[in-house]
This record gives C-alpha cells, structure tokens and sequence, in this order.
C-alpha cells in the first residue's frame, strides 16, 4: 500500500516539524478520505502506535528531570477511549465513540469533524486556502502517478522542467518520454509513443494535460480528451492512457 504509506511518512514529517496532530491530519484530511477503509484503518493504526512511542519517549525523558508527565496516553487501536468525565460522540459510520476532539474515528478512520470540508466556501482570509484546494499544485509540490494495476509510482515536479513532460512509452522509439510507461505493459494497454503531455502553470499554480493526438485517447475521469485539449489535473483524479489507469496525487510540504 504505497500511498497509504506515503501519507503516514508526511504525517509523521509534519509532527517532527511542529505541527500537532489533529492539524496535520487535517492537512493530510483529502489524501486520507481517498484511500480505502482498510488502508484508513492502517493510517489509524500507525498514527496511534508512533503518538504512543513518541509519547513514550516524552514521559521517559520527562522523568529523568522531575517533571511529572501529564500527557495523556493514546488508547490502542480497537479498546474503549471513553473516559468517565470526557465528552464524547458516536462515529456515524461505525457507532464506535469519539472523544469530541478527535479529528477521525479511532475504529474505522472516518473523519469525525466534517464541518471542515474541502468542497465548502473557502474564507478569503484564510492564509491556507490555497493548499485545501484540489487543483492547487505550488511551487513545491511533488506529483505523484500511481499505476493502479501494480501500485507502482512515478513522482516528479513538473515546475523544474522547462518544457513539457511527456508521457508515452519509449521502445523504438526516436524521441523518448520523460516518463516512460514501457516496463508497464504500456504497448499492450494502447499507450501511445508520445501519449500525453503535463505542464505547469506558474501563474494559476495548476497542472493541465494535453492529448497529444494518441491512437487511443487519455481520459481523465473516464471523460476522452480531444486532441490537444488543455485541461486542468487535480488531485485525486483517474487518467486514462488508452487502458493503463494512472491515480494523480499532489504532495504539498510543510510551509
């Protein structure tokens, strides 16, 4: 499960930078939200078992100086996680309950605060409304294409190039793709030699695709592009190279 993976190593990178949990899992809230529940139960798994040896190491540390630990421990995956004076709420996907500052459910992974919304209103004041949304790629930014058929990644930033990347397959051919599709069954699936191209828009902080006049068409969200029709990627959406499947995610680091 490299995605799932990818997400809990940018979590843990940003606890190390600063940040605390329930505000880097709302970072990571629309990576989590597009994984599986299997896969969001192992991020839940993870997160609670690093905070425990994290706080493990605090408490240790703590007591080494005479300071009396006041940090309150994770409880374990699956236990009960309601103390007799806490506040608590009932998960609306597995019933399970909640402290009522939990950012997702301790169960099943599902996000308890969805007051917090990708698709709501953004304030115009809000120093990180750019990152909440989809089609935002920075300056910064790392794109990641997964190959659905074998989880296997591409990741690449498309703002260090100075022309466009192309995606294709490169056997026979003169001209060869900056990301080359070969090794992935690219020929049998109907991808073309120069298939598809990615730029970045400096100025809007976006990437588009571009058909390039393919023999089988790319898709994004199973919709076909015309040839050379310019559109905007986001995050999370499915490409289609004739019948390879490609899932787009960004990467935004801590700012």
């Amino acid at each position: 499960m490299p995605v799932m993976s990818e997400t809990f190593e940018m979590y843990v990178s940003l606890r190390n930078r600063g940040k605390d949990a329930q505000a880097a899992l709302q970072t990571l809230r629309f990576q989590i939200e597009l994984l599986d529940a299997e896969s969001r139960a192992e991020i839940v798994r993870r997160v609670r078992e690093w905070e425990a040896e994290r706080q493990s190491a605090i408490s240790s540390t703590n007591g080494l100086k005479g300071v009396p630990n006041v940090i309150k421990p994770i409880v374990p995956l699956g236990s009960p996680v309601t103390p007799p004076t806490q506040q608590t709420a009932l998960c609306p996907q597995c019933n399970k309950p909640n402290p009522v500052n939990e950012v997702f459910c301790y169960s099943c992974g599902y996000f308890l605060k969805q007051d917090v919304s990708f698709h709501d209103t953004v304030k115009l004041n809000d120093p990180d409304s750019k990152m909440s949304k989809s089609d935002y790629f920075g300056a910064n930014s790392t794109l990641v294409l997964l190959i659905t058929e074998t989880n296997q990644s591409f990741k690449i930033r498309p703002q260090n190039f100075k022309h466009e990347i192309v995606v294709g397959r490169g056997d026979g051919a003169t001209m060869r793709p900056d990301i080359d599709l070969s090794e992935h069954g690219a020929g049998d699936y109907g991808v073309s030699r120069l298939h598809m191209s990615l730029s970045f828009n400096v100025k809007l902080n976006t990437l588009c695709v571009s058909d390039m006049r393919s023999a089988n068409g790319t898709f994004i969200n199973g919709q076909r592009l015309y040839p050379q029709e310019v559109r905007v990627l986001r995050h999370g959406d499915e490409l289609r190279l004739g019948r390879l499947v490609l899932r787009t995610y960004y990467y935004h680091p801590e700012t």
